[in-house]
């Protein structure tokens, strides 16, 4: 890959994509049809981000392959090696009829490389101060693919991400309205709204909402007894509701398909951004940074995400914690082919939406009304 100036970011060649495709006869697989950013434009990356959206991309897919947030939060590392294993199931995928992937850039990955090397063997002072270094690294990349009219789907990393990722587009959509803040779903077992005393996986919604950038926030899928009683205070002492697996899958008080429908009528509720947000942790068996023997299925996280991108207009997705490392010989390919499921559910659901509101939705949007007003 190659590292542009600037922004901290690797981006993704030919070169890296021929490493990975398996070419068949007869077949197109997604790595030799998605787009890569112009070459002659490789220290430009704004530059770059803007020509791929005149030339059709609609959605920027960006990497993150860090593990310094959830060691940061005293969990365990492995996360790290998730984007690379997405990106060898994905990229090998049959283009066919149903998406169009010209539609979407491979921008490439953040560049953590010295960040990683200083997290080895630091205590967790330092993997804080790491993990609030690497939010600077993020959010500007995130803001930039905003900012040319892209979507970005964010391959993680921790779900300390979430951080730099709202705050990315929420600057970029400033730019246009001052006031403006995001309605989040973190489909996740934990809130992940802890204290704010120093950066890392557990508390990105607690500083998001700390520095105003969020207008709404809710849980999903949350498991009760994994989340400490101060934090849910907080949430609910904030108007933050939770819709915990606890209702859904072992109590029976509601439905699956009923709790996304309140969940999504509460985001929808707001009329402000949306961000869909996905932890693996919640994924049964998935291999993740916090691996769990009973969760939602497979099926039922791209549900979400198709029910969260197709009801209301998403800004962008974030799938985090995955972690191949934890898992038997099979981890890779369970992670790898589950990463992608989801990435592709959610360009899938957001081609669906577009074409029923006339293609003028998400940042798009808000240009182009922007455009109209001040005429």
């Amino acid at each position: 890959m190659h590292m542009t100036q600037g922004l901290k970011v690797k981006l993704c060649q030919q070169s890296d994509i021929d490493k990975i495709v398996s070419k068949r006869d007869g077949e197109t697989k997604v790595g030799q049809v998605i787009r890569l950013l112009d070459k002659a434009l490789v220290d430009k990356v704004p530059d770059a981000l803007s020509q791929a959206r005149k030339d059709g991309a609609i959605y920027a897919i960006v990497m993150i392959p860090e593990d310094i947030g959830p060691r940061a939060n005293s969990g365990r590392g492995g996360a790290q090696k998730a984007p690379a294993t997405f990106l060898s199931y994905f990229l090998n995928m049959q283009a066919n009829r149903y998406f169009d992937y010209s539609k979407a850039v491979l921008v490439g990955e953040i560049d953590v490389d010295d960040l990683m090397e200083k997290s080895t063997k630091a205590d967790v002072k330092v993997l804080r101060d790491l993990c609030g270094q690497l939010d600077e690294r993020v959010a500007p990349v995130v803001q930039s693919i905003v900012a040319s009219g892209m979507e970005p789907v964010v391959i993680g990393g921790g779900n300390n991400n979430s951080l730099p990722v709202i705050q990315g587009v929420v600057e970029a959509l400033r730019s246009f309205d001052g006031t403006i803040g995001m309605s989040v779903v973190n489909c996740d077992p934990h809130a992940d709204f802890r204290r704010l005393e120093g950066r890392h996986s557990g508390n990105p919604f607690s500083y998001a909402n700390d520095r105003g950038y969020l207008k709404r926030y809710c849980v999903f899928g949350m498991h009760e007894n994994y989340n400490n009683e101060d934090m849910l205070e907080r949430l609910a002492s904030n108007g933050f509701p939770t819709f915990s697996y606890e209702d859904f899958a072992v109590r029976g008080e509601t439905t699956f398909a009923e709790s996304v429908k309140k969940m999504c009528a509460y985001l929808a509720d707001g009329a402000h951004p949306v961000g869909c947000e996905l932890d693996v942790d919640g994924i049964i068996n998935m291999p993740a940074s916090a691996r769990t023997p009973f969760g939602i299925s497979q099926e039922e996280a791209a549900m979400f995400v198709h029910a969260v991108a197709t009801s209301l207009d998403s800004y962008y997705l974030h799938l985090s914690e995955a972690a191949p490392e934890w898992s038997s010989d099979e981890g890779e390919k369970q992670t790898g082919k589950g990463l992608a499921l989801l990435v592709v559910t959610y360009l899938k659901a957001r081609e669906q939406y577009r074409r029923k509101h006339n293609y003028q939705v998400g940042i798009q949007k808000l240009m182009n009304s922007t455009k109209v007003s001040s005429r």
